[in-house]
C-alpha cells in the first residue's frame, strides 16, 4: 500500500504541461486558461500610455509553449493604460505649469494631449498666462491622441505691470521671472568689472517699482563673468524676430552635447529683438523656436 501510494505522488509529481500564450488576452480570461493548465500567476501591473489595452496581459514570463511541471509560477504583466485617462481642468493654471505638467506625464510615452500651437491670448483682467478655457472639456475620456486648445490671458491691456527688481540676479534666473509676467526684453552688457561665473543683472530700465504695459520692452544691463570653465564660452546671443499681428509661442532651447534639451525660457511675444548672454559648452547650439518651428538656431564653436 506504502509504496503504491508513493508511485501514485511521485507520477503526479511528474506531470507536465504546457505554458499557454495568454498575452493580449483580458486579464480574467487569461487566469481562468492558467488555472486550468495548473499553473499559479503572479500578476504584475504597469503603465503603457494606451488607454486601450487596459486590464490586458501585455507580458508574460515563461513564454508561451515551455513544457513545465503543473504547479508553476507564471509572472502576468497586465497593463493599466495610460497614466491619465481623462482630460484634466486647466482653466486658471498658469500656460508654463500646464506645459511642464503635460510634459511630466507623458514624458516616457505617446502624448494624449497636445497643446495645439499658436496658443490664443486675448485681452483679459486676469494675470498674463492664465488658462481661460480649455477644449476639450476636463473630464472628457483620453483614447487617441488630440489637440488640447487653450484661450490664454494676456492681461488687461489698459492695467499695466508693476515690474520687480532684478539686480543681482543670474541672467538665466531673469529670463525666467520675465517670461512668466510676461514682458519682452533685451540684455546688454554694462561698462563694470567682471565677476562671478555666471552673468548678474546690474541695471534695469525701466526701473524697479516701474508700472509698464505689456508690450514695454525690459532692458537688462549686466556684468560679464569673470570666468568660466575650460571647453565653456561666453557671450551674447542677439536675434530680431519679424512682428507678428498675434503674439506666437516664443521658446529658447539649450542643446549642449550629450544633454537633453533645456528650455531657457518659454513666453508669448509679439516679435522683434531678444538678446542674452550664455556661457555654455561648446558645440551647443541655442535654438529659437516660434509657435514649435525652429527659425534661428546658433552653434557656439571653439572660436
Amino acid at each position: 500500500f506504502f509504496f503504491t501510494v508513493f508511485f501514485f505522488l511521485a507520477v503526479r509529481g511528474a506531470e507536465k504541461t504546457v505554458i499557454p500564450n495568454i498575452v493580449e488576452k483580458d486579464l480574467v480570461e487569461a487566469l481562468v486558461i492558467l488555472q486550468e493548465r495548473e499553473l499559479y500567476p503572479r500578476v504584475q501591473v504597469k503603465y503603457t500610455g494606451d488607454p486601450s489595452d487596459k486590464g490586458m496581459v501585455i507580458d508574460q514570463d515563461p513564454e508561451p509553449g515551455l513544457y513545465v511541471k503543473a504547479g508553476r509560477r507564471v509572472i502576468v504583466t497586465v497593463s493599466k493604460g495610460a497614466i491619465v485617462d481623462n482630460v484634466e481642468d486647466y482653466v486658471g493654471k498658469n500656460l508654463n505649469d500646464v506645459r511642464s505638467r503635460l510634459a511630466s506625464l507623458f514624458s516616457t510615452f505617446k502624448p494624449l494631449l497636445v497643446i495645439r500651437e499658436p496658443v490664443t491670448y486675448v485681452y483679459d483682467d486676469s494675470e498674463p498666462g492664465t488658462v481661460l478655457s480649455q477644449a476639450p472639456q476636463a473630464g472628457t475620456p483620453l483614447g487617441e491622441p488630440e489637440d488640447l486648445i487653450l484661450i490664454v490671458s494676456r492681461g488687461s491691456l489698459d492695467k499695466p505691470v508693476k515690474i520687480p527688481d532684478w539686480e543681482n540676479y543670474s541672467a538665466d534666473n531673469a529670463m525666467r521671472s520675465l517670461a512668466r509676467i510676461p514682458l519682452p526684453f533685451i540684455f546688454v552688457e554694462d561698462n563694470v568689472s567682471p565677476s562671478g561665473t555666471v552673468a548678474r543683472v546690474t541695471s534695469q530700465s525701466p526701473p524697479p517699482e516701474s508700472e509698464v504695459g505689456l508690450d514695454r520692452t525690459i532692458t537688462l544691463g549686466f556684468s560679464r563673468p569673470e570666468s568660466w570653465p575650460e571647453e565653456f564660452r561666453y557671450g551674447l546671443f542677439d536675434y530680431t524676430l519679424p512682428a507678428y499681428p498675434v503674439p506666437v509661442l516664443l521658446e529658447v532651447i539649450v542643446r549642449e552635447p550629450g544633454t537633453e534639451d533645456r528650455k531657457l525660457f518659454s513666453m508669448p511675444h509679439s516679435g522683434g529683438e531678444i538678446s542674452f548672454p550664455y556661457v555654455v559648452p561648446v558645440g551647443t547650439g541655442i535654438v529659437v523656436m516660434v509657435n514649435g518651428k525652429e527659425v534661428a538656431r546658433e552653434d557656439i564653436s571653439a572660436e
